[in-house]
């Protein structure tokens, strides 16, 4: 009878047990062909403060090793914050394309642009009105008005570089910077702000992007020098911007500029934006544009001057255009230019200053790994994507080092370069740079103008990695007409 008990409670124990454990299975997905998506691996990190010291001191390669590490979704920690990175063109299809109310910029970067361009301008404003100013900004880059910016931007380049002796030796970052900075200005602004504007300026707009780092993103009044100078250069530039600004009004005059389209934009409630709306949209274009353009100017130069491959092959196209168009550059004749073009998007490529692009999570999102790892991406993390090493993805580009503008040609390479963010140097989807075609006008311009009157050559070391913001890029130069 004892045994028949035994055997009884040992058969119910078993099958107490048993259940539980398959309703555990049946949970994780092991007899489920559906499984269950997985949060992403977590770097270890010191507690309280996380990453924060690597992430101040190198994100790049932080990135790299954990990207090395766990592969293309990860989470570090940030001072308690879990900062989630989506790396690979599998992985950020959400983070570009989600709406507002999923994905959100607004929200993580308000205080960062309110400190550095004032209240109610771009994410500093709420969604109806920023989207609205997008449309704004959008309208003064249309296609009409970049043909006229062409010219503006070839007399811009004509009357600077005429300062220049007959040969020497410049500074290539600092008169790039500089040129695409006033070149902008004239172009967006008018002459009368051109006018106004000295090259002080442009070490103004440099102060001011101090306050674009991974720790301005967190904290964007953390008491450190960068955030000290941020401060100072926006108060210098909204006296000079204002008071252009109060000069156009009254005058009355009207202008084919974005400026003028800033001041004339009504929004759907009637009303127009303030000077101070005006100033801090003002500010951000002329802080892209010697960011990211001037920095590409620069890295295009080096890239061009150091490559003996290709260097040659821009030169001939420019003889080829001489031949058939004359001395002339206009918008129709810049889009012949498909050499240059190339150049250009892979310096962009290789040379992309976007170090991290960061989004608040406000709804729960999966992703999928190129592997075929899905993960759960929680409410509450700040999501990122580092388009310094997408840009670098060695299944997106063989050779991925290599200056290479004939990448683009390859058919089998030019399709995986071609599908949506494999190359995240202007962002894309909802967030698609709108000064994109601009910028290519802008670098295009000046560089057929450079490559048609001087003769350029390398007189430093080729600049590898980042520059640091006082590096030089020394070239020497010698005044002549390209010979057809």
């Amino acid at each position: 009878m004892a045994y028949i008990l035994l055997t009884a409670l040992f058969l119910i124990l078993a099958t107490f047990f048993f259940t539980k454990l398959l309703k555990s299975n049946l949970n994780l997905g092991l007899y489920n062909s559906k499984r269950e998506p997985t949060l992403p691996p977590v770097e270890k990190a010191w507690p309280l403060v996380g990453a924060i010291f690597m992430l101040i001191k190198d994100p790049l390669n932080l990135i790299k090793k954990n990207y090395q590490k766990h592969g293309s979704v990860f989470t570090i920690k940030v001072l308690g914050q879990n900062v989630t990175m989506l790396i690979g063109p599998e992985v950020s299809s959400h983070f570009y394309t989600a709406p507002e109310s999923e994905i959100s910029l607004g929200v993580l970067l308000n205080k960062l642009v309110v400190s550095m361009f004032g209240q109610n301008v771009a994410y500093g404003a709420p969604a109806e009105i920023r989207r609205q100013q997008f449309q704004f900004l959008k309208k003064g880059l249309s296609p009409q008005k970049l043909r006229y910016y062409v010219g503006q931007t070839l007399e811009e380049a004509q009357d600077y570089l005429s300062k220049w002796q007959d040969c020497g030796t410049v500074d290539l970052m600092h008169e790039l910077q500089c040129l695409v900075t006033l070149s902008c200005a004239r172009c967006m602004f008018g002459y009368n702000v051109r006018e106004n504007l000295s090259e002080d300026v442009s070490s103004l707009i440099c102060d001011l992007g101090g306050g674009l780092s991974p720790i301005s993103l967190l904290w964007p009044n953390f008491p450190i020098p960068a955030h000290y100078r941020r401060d100072r250069a926006k108060a210098k530039l909204n006296d000079i911007f204002s008071n252009i600004i109060n000069s156009r009004k009254s005058s009355l005059r009207s202008e084919e500029d974005l400026l003028q389209t800033l001041i004339q934009s009504e929004y759907t409630d009637g009303n127009y934006n303030t000077n101070e709306q005006v100033v801090g949209l003002s500010t951000s274009i002329l802080l892209a544009s010697k960011h990211s353009a001037g920095m590409t100017a620069v890295w295009t130069g080096a890239y061009l001057l150091q490559n003996k491959a290709f260097f040659p092959k821009v030169l001939e196209e420019q003889k080829e255009l001489l031949h058939r168009h004359g001395s002339k550059i206009d918008f129709d004749i810049l889009g012949e230019m498909d050499v240059l073009h190339r150049c250009i998007k892979e310096a962009i490529r290789l040379g992309s200053s976007a170090i991290i692009t960061a989004r608040y999570c406000r709804k729960a999102f999966t992703v999928t790994t190129k592997e075929g790892k899905e993960y759960l991406i929680p409410e509450g993390h700040i999501v990122a994507t580092p388009p310094t090493i997408a840009n670098r993805l060695d299944y997106v580009y063989k050779d991925l080092e290599r200056y290479d503008p004939d990448r683009y040609l390859s058919i089998e390479e030019k399709e995986m370069a071609s599908q949506p963010f494999s190359n995240l140097s202007f962002g894309g989807g909802r967030h698609l740079c709108p000064g994109e075609a601009f910028a290519y006008i802008n670098l295009k311009t000046i560089w057929s103008y450079l490559l048609r009157n001087f003769e350029l050559d390398l007189a430093s070391p080729f600049p590898e990695g980042k520059w640091n913001g006082k590096d030089k890029l020394l070239v020497r130069y010698k005044r002549r007409q390209l010979s057809i």
